[in-house]
């Protein structure tokens, strides 16, 4: 992610998340590379074709969202990644090709861009300002140890943790109608920790500081998953959380 004051955000092979800023210039060459595509005037997908009577393996695709600022709004551009020795069962694709190319770009500007496009000497990790925290009940098979609640009893908030927040719409994914999703300051997420630990979860962060555990009910018939994930500098509220 790239931020008009010049923060250039990305997320390591290991889930790790960091942060280095751009000279101004440093932000107009991103943005004119982004541009030069020719992919970002309007809303467009770019979804695999397949060739006549080909035969694909069956399985998942891995996608590529892209979002970027163009002129008084953000434009939204989707496709999939390029899928190496199985692109033989595919229509050819020049945009594909190109928007494959233009995500690892991205995703590794240092290997790009000149050092003189950078305010700051080395990256440093991000800091989040505010978290999603998202609750959801599932289905059966919970351990009842640590039990929802124990977690109630916890709880450092005067609406439960069954009622915290607005649910989900359903473009959230599975589970979007069972799950209540709220922002949290970055100053509330130590009590949450709190919480965890004194109903007797495990607080173990992912690289990233995101956190997901399992509270469970004495019949073991559901559970409620709470999930803790950082912001990124774009958005301050649930609105395009997903789910899962």
């Amino acid at each position: 992610m790239l931020t008009a004051d010049g923060r250039y955000i990305t997320r390591t092979d290991d889930n790790q998340l960091h942060e280095r800023r751009l000279t101004p210039a440093g932000v107009q060459v991103v943005r004119d590379e982004i541009a030069g595509t020719g992919f970002f005037e309007r809303d467009q997908v770019f979804p695999l074709e397949r060739l006549p009577n080909a035969n694909p393996p069956g399985h998942g695709l891995g996608g590529l969202f892209f979002r970027a600022w163009r002129d008084t709004r953000i434009v939204e551009v989707h496709t999939v990644v390029d899928q190496g020795p199985e692109e033989v069962y595919y229509q050819p694709s020049a945009a594909r090709t190109r928007l494959d190319r233009l995500s690892k770009q991205l995703i590794k500007p240092e290997t790009w861009l000149p050092a003189a496009a950078w305010a700051d000497a080395v990256e440093r990790p991000y800091e989040p300002a505010a978290f999603a925290l998202l609750l959801g009940r599932e289905p059966g098979g919970y351990n009842a140890t640590p039990t929802i609640d124990e977690l109630s009893a916890t709880w450092p908030f005067s609406v439960g943790p069954l009622a915290l927040g607005e649910t989900m719409p359903p473009t959230a994914g599975p589970f979007a109608e069972t799950t209540r999703c709220t922002p949290l300051a970055k100053d509330d997420v130590p009590a949450v920790k709190d919480s965890i630990i004194r109903a007797g979860g495990s607080v173990e962060l992912q690289p990233d500081g995101s956190l997901v555990v399992g509270f469970g009910t004495k019949d073991q018939q559901d559970a409620l998953v709470l999930k803790l994930r950082p912001f990124l500098p774009d958005r301050a509220s649930c609105a395009g959380e997903y789910a899962l």
